[in-house]
């Protein structure tokens, strides 16, 4: 027996109907809810369930392809962006992303679908110019001077680009993002622009696999229920073995997502895609399809094109009918507080009131209590990181003679004197690669732990000073008009979330308060922090990114020449002996070049952090106040006045609870799909 395609056909129009349907409740109600915030003067959360409500109507969905800078997005987004529905004259480029040996994308380009070619540059103030597309392909790479890039792009918010791909056809905009972790202001600039998203491309690195902080990341991401394509970039060739997809399966699923260890799943249940980004480029600008079956391009095309054409809707409708749900929770509170106070003896609350002012003064005064506690963590992080930097030097230059000892160069008194160049190259090159994947481990590993764990600490702090001021807010409540906190519920629905999430989305490494838009939970801003401090740093300020080119080595082969030729017996030896004395030199000195670099790079993060997270907790004090003084000024009206304002609250808090039900009749709809 077989299935009628024209069954399952009318099977998914059913159901495609049924979204349809929901997103156009959901949408009414958000708008609905909105209007409900604006009668009680709750301005915040009537700006954002509008712009929800907006983003729900919006057609368009947005893909991002993002990761840590030099991973390969803009090569992987030109292999995908390389089936065109029109010829487009390139200049001889393997598609539109420009892509460079050193970071290469200087801000955010956002794709949109166009038959013919067009860059739009946006500035900051709104404005906009057309570009030519030759231009473009020129002039939007980063300088190797990052002065020289502030001064270029330091009007330039977004580059739009017009262009005849098949994957955007569908109204599909896809966005290349400058790095993570590559320079402040451009990972700002991907974090701004990933709210707006709906789902990611996640890529890593097969060279430089999956560290703490990006998995940490991910896992944000998939619990709050975003879809995630994770994306392996074969480097250097590298084959998609058993060896490779245990090693990620068991990375990425078992210990990250709790799933099962690996025992040669299909790594695609689970989206999780091997593609040599480069062979990928060649394949679509080449024509060749076989290329693009070998190098894992098809298999990952096939897979986002299914999930465009027939999932994307349901997950577009489930996130922003879940951000309209959060918010619900807030205006529900304000209005029982504010019928509570309505039925108040006048006079006892105007007596109450007077004697809850001190206390209000009180609670403006919270948020000065925070720069003491964010001045006691820095100082402790910079501390331990310090310390563990340190120390992980140390085990590099007692390790490093062992495994130097290892490597067979080949040399003999024969050939040996015609080799030493490359002789010294090669133990330069040696010394170089294991002190680059000694400190990316390090990094990746014991300072990520390190860093979550201060900042777990950090951050249960600030959830407790949040739940105290919700807790005093609960206390006038109760003194002025006798309302209490529901049992399991909070005072400040949603503060604490709301806070935390806003400090991940202004630091390095936030993929997940981001696409998730804003809440992604509260704990997810530790990883962010993290990354903010820690991923690439230290390889950075070595100039052993993964961009940049091998310093080491050079540095290395310089002090040979410079001091010794080594000729005769015991050629190897005398090599790899004097490689260690300079790598030596060089390791020795580190601690002392990079750890007050490192305090400056987290003073400069806990700064960050400390603005945002006063500016959220000073704000939902405001905003506490305000519905206090409100309701306290609309219970001294006189009789009548006050029984038509508790008639319209009892009727807003029943509007409120209808449009609670459609919102989660939509998120029930959309999670079926």
């Amino acid at each position: 027996m077989t299935l009628s395609h024209t069954g399952a056909s009318s099977l998914a129009d059913m159901m495609m109907r049924g979204v349809e349907k929901a997103e156009a409740e959901a949408d009414k109600s958000i708008g609905g809810l909105a209007e409900v915030a604006g009668r009680l003067d709750m301005r915040e959360t009537e700006a954002k369930l509008t712009e929800t409500a907006r983003q729900l109507r919006s057609d368009t969905f947005n893909l991002m392809v993002m990761g840590r800078f030099k991973n390969g997005k803009s090569t992987l987004l030109n292999a995908l962006l390389g089936g065109t529905t029109a010829p487009v004259d390139l200049g001889g480029q393997q598609g539109p992303m420009v892509v460079d040996d050193l970071p290469a994308t200087a801000t955010l380009t956002g794709v949109v679908y166009a038959e013919q070619p067009y860059i739009r540059v946006w500035s900051f103030d709104g404005t906009s110019q057309d570009w030519p597309l030759d231009r473009y392909l020129r002039e939007s790479t980063l300088d190797v001077d990052q002065l020289e890039s502030a001064r270029r792009f330091q009007d330039i918010r977004e580059f739009e680009m017009g262009f005849p791909a098949r994957l955007c056809q569908a109204g599909v905009t896809i966005y290349d993002s400058p790095g993570l972790d590559e320079h402040d202001d451009r990972t700002k600039i991907t974090q701004d622009a990933v709210q707006r998203c709906d789902a990611a491309v996640l890529v890593y690195r097969s060279d430089v696999l999956m560290g703490q902080n990006e998995l940490m990341n991910a896992t944000d991401l998939i619990k709050d229920g975003t879809r995630i394509f994770t994306v392996v970039n074969l480097m250097n060739a590298r084959a998609a073995d058993d060896r490779l997809k245990g090693f990620v399966w068991n990375r990425y699923v078992r210990d990250n997502q709790g799933g099962p260890a690996w025992d040669g799943q299909d790594v695609g249940s689970r989206d999780i895609y091997f593609v040599d980004a480069e062979h990928a480029r060649q394949a679509r600008y080449q024509g060749d399809e076989q290329l693009a079956a070998d190098c894992g391009l098809a298999e990952l095309e096939r897979r986002l094109a299914d999930f465009l054409l027939r999932e994307r809707h349901h997950v577009h409708l489930k996130r922003y009918a879940t951000q309209a749900t959060n918010l619900t929770e807030t205006i529900d509170q304000h209005i029982d507080q504010r019928i509570r106070a309505g039925r108040t003896d006048q006079a006892r609350l105007a007596e109450a009131f007077q004697a809850m002012l001190p206390a209000l003064d009180a609670l403006r005064g919270r948020p000065a209590k925070l720069p003491r506690l964010f001045s006691r963590y820095r100082t402790e992080t910079e501390s331990a990181l310090a310390a563990s930097f340190t120390a992980e030097v140390g085990r590099i230059r007692a390790d490093l003679p062992g495994q130097l000892a290892l490597a067979d160069l080949g040399l003999s008194k024969v050939t040996g004197v015609f080799r030493q160049k490359q002789a010294v190259d090669q133990v330069a090159e040696l010394i170089s690669s294991f002190v680059r994947e000694r400190l990316a481990r390090w990094e990746q590993d014991e300072a990520q732990k390190l860093l979550r764990s201060i900042l777990d600490r950090l951050n249960a702090e600030i959830e407790e000073e949040i739940t105290a001021i919700g807790q005093e807010f609960g206390e006038i409540h109760l003194n002025l008009t006798g309302w209490e906190i529901a049992a399991g519920d909070k005072p400040m629905v949603g503060t604490t979330e709301r806070v935390l999430s806003a400090a991940a989305s202004i630091l390095l490494g936030d993929v997940a308060g981001a696409v998730a838009g804003g809440y992604a939970g509260w704990r997810g801003a530790a990883g962010s922090v993290a990354g903010a401090i820690g991923a690439g740093f230290i390889l950075g300020m070595l100039g052993l990114g993964l961009a940049a080119p091998i310093a080491l080595p050079v540095l290395l082969a310089a002090t040979f020449f410079g001091s010794a030729t080594f000729v005769g017996h015991g050629l190897e030896k005398r090599v790899k002996d004097h490689g260690l004395v300079e790598a030596d030199k060089m390791l020795s000195g580190l601690p002392a070049e990079l750890n007050p670099k490192m305090a400056q790079q987290i003073g400069k993060s806990f700064a960050a952090l400390e603005t945002v997270v006063t500016r959220e907790i000073t704000a939902a004090i405001t905003e506490e106040e305000r519905n206090i003084r409100e309701m306290v000024e609309a219970n001294q009206r006189d009789q009548a006045d006050r029984d038509r304002m508790l008639a319209s609250l009892e009727q807003s808090k029943t509007e409120v609870a209808g449009h609670l039900a459609t919102l989660r009749r939509a998120v029930t709809i959309a999670q079926q799909g």
